[in-house]
């Protein structure tokens, strides 16, 4: 069993030592501390607090319902957008839980997915023909864009 710590050696190429040293984060200095601090990033990159760990979870739990959308072969922009902001979205929530504050590091997290999410939608306001499967709903969307930008 160790103890509350334990002491470890090791013999590093010059690259690794190269890397290791070059290491900043949360002011790390020391040998000690830069090898603390790996061990820090090999954790998150493979905890839930890891965006592409959340990311791939959230994407598998939602592939039903993509191959399905695929399945029945009728594309619609309104649709991959919401799909793509729900993988997006449930990720970035994933990733922040832990976060303090949450608010500030989800919002962080989440505004590419936010900003690929308006970009669709404001395709479908300005495109003549649209790819919807509705027609009625690039109308509506158009004329609610229009209510909301001249207020």
């Amino acid at each position: 069993m160790l103890n509350k710590t334990q002491s470890i050696s090791a013999r590093l190429s010059s690259e690794d030592y190269t890397y290791l040293m070059s290491i900043d984060r949360n002011g790390a200095v020391t040998q000690s501390e830069k090898v603390r601090e790996l061990i820090a990033m090999a954790r998150e990159s493979v905890g839930v607090e890891s965006f592409a760990r959340a990311y791939l979870a959230s994407a598998e739990t939602m592939l039903p319902t993509k191959a399905r959308y695929v399945d029945e072969n009728q594309r619609s922009l309104l649709v991959e957008a919401l799909l793509e902001m729900v993988v997006e979205g449930a990720a970035a929530i994933q990733a922040c839980a832990d976060e303090e504050p949450l608010a500030p590091a989800l919002e962080q997290k989440a505004l590419p997915a936010i900003e690929t999410f308006l970009e669709k939608i404001l395709l479908v306001a300005v495109q003549k023909d649209p790819r919807l499967i509705d027609p009625g709903a690039a109308q509506t969307l158009q004329q609610r864009l229009k209510d909301l930008l001249q207020r």
